[in-house]
């Protein structure tokens, strides 16, 4: 009988997240190998401590959901020998038995913890410093010392794990698409003026500065225009020379990202800088805030042009430069493409599997 895998991830996703298509990824590539694989998401997390009002709510609403349908394969092709499920909990009697089991964030690495089966049969996939919200923040730094083993995507991941939790774990990089993503217009033929970022919600992704940036590059250049993409409908605020793409398809995405020479982002944190590495695939030349997830593959004057948090002023002198100097913003492209091919998944993919199924040890 083959291995089965079940990751418990949190809830459905409606639209791409980035750390949804990572686990995809690895249930696509284990499904391949003939593994058994189970994707669980929940209606409900601490059940317990929820006010009635709340549970008949989450009840109508897990109904609802079951009824309109739960897959992520309207975003994302998972292959179809990938079993989702819908749960009303997380608890372990819910939940598909399996031979190994993966948490992916901290509400499922905390009932992960409480489920009745061998330490070396759980696992704790780390995407991120997650302290998004109170109900994470109050969990979090309980689930780093949880008895499940620690896989983290990044090194800064690692060393914080290790400094300041006292925690050993061990990095899988993550991969790019080299298939989905790839350079068809040259480095040297863009306009300089066309540049493309993530337009996001999430408070932590700044995107407002990002827009400032580009805004105080707009005044000196009035030829700028921008490629944005993203999940949420365009906002009322986004310029009308600013072209919008909600969720492109995979060649959109790539055709947007070949048209522009200069890929910006303003996030304050990243667990890894998924679209800072795509653009560098397509040959944009990447300006971008210095934080730990983008230091992953952001090498300031190498790959990249690094700029301070929570500093438009900065970030727009970066993009003024490149945009002044094509030799720099050539060389920034093309070494941050070169770089980046070393992070495929193949490799990924190799060592994840091989750690679920103890042919390395944890401890390598």
């Amino acid at each position: 009988m083959s291995e089965s895998i079940c990751f418990i991830l949190p809830h459905p996703a409606d639209g791409p997240t980035g750390g949804y298509k990572v686990v995809y990824e690895y249930a696509n590539r284990l499904a391949a190998d003939g593994f058994l694989v189970d994707i669980v998401y929940s209606g409900s997390i601490f059940w317990k401590q929820k006010t009635l009002r709340f549970k008949l709510t989450s009840c109508i609403r897990y109904v609802q959901r079951r009824i309109k349908g739960f897959s992520s394969r309207g975003w994302f092709p998972l292959d179809k020998r990938v079993k989702e499920h819908f749960t009303l909990s997380m608890n372990y009697r819910h939940v598909p038995k399996a031979d190994v089991y993966v948490a992916t964030s901290p509400y499922t690495a905390w009932y992960l913890n409480e489920y009745p089966v061998a330490e070396d049969r759980k696992f704790y996939f780390i995407q991120g410093y997650e302290n998004w919200g109170p109900g994470l923040r109050a969990i979090l730094e309980d689930t780093y010392h949880f008895p499940l083993r620690k896989i983290v995507i990044a090194r800064w991941l690692q060393k914080m794990l290790e400094e300041r939790y006292g925690e050993k774990s061990v990095v899988v990089p993550n991969g790019f698409d080299f298939d989905r993503f790839s350079l068809t217009t040259p480095i040297n033929d863009r306009a300089p003026y066309s540049l493309s970022m993530l337009y996001h919600n999430m408070e932590s992704k700044r995107c407002a500065d990002a827009m400032e940036a580009i805004r105080i590059v707009k005044e000196r250049f009035p030829q700028v225009r921008v490629n944005a993409f993203g999940v949420p409908e365009r906002p009322a605020d986004m310029p009308e020379w600013y072209t919008y793409y909600r969720m492109p398809d995979a060649e959109v995405h790539n055709a947007l990202n070949n048209e522009s020479a200069i890929f910006v982002s303003a996030s304050e944190s990243e667990g890894w800088g998924l679209t800072v590495g795509e653009a560098m695939i397509c040959g944009e030349a990447v300006c971008c805030t210095d934080n730990d997830g983008h230091r992953e593959m952001a090498i300031d004057g190498e790959t990249a042009l690094l700029s301070p948090v929570r500093d438009p002023r900065s970030l727009a002198d970066n993009i003024i430069r490149l945009i002044e100097d094509d030799t720099l913003r050539i060389r920034i492209a093309e070494r941050g493409r070169d770089y980046i091919q070393k992070f495929r998944w193949d490799e990924s993919y190799k060592r994840f599997r091989s750690l679920l199924t103890g042919e390395i040890s944890m401890e390598k």
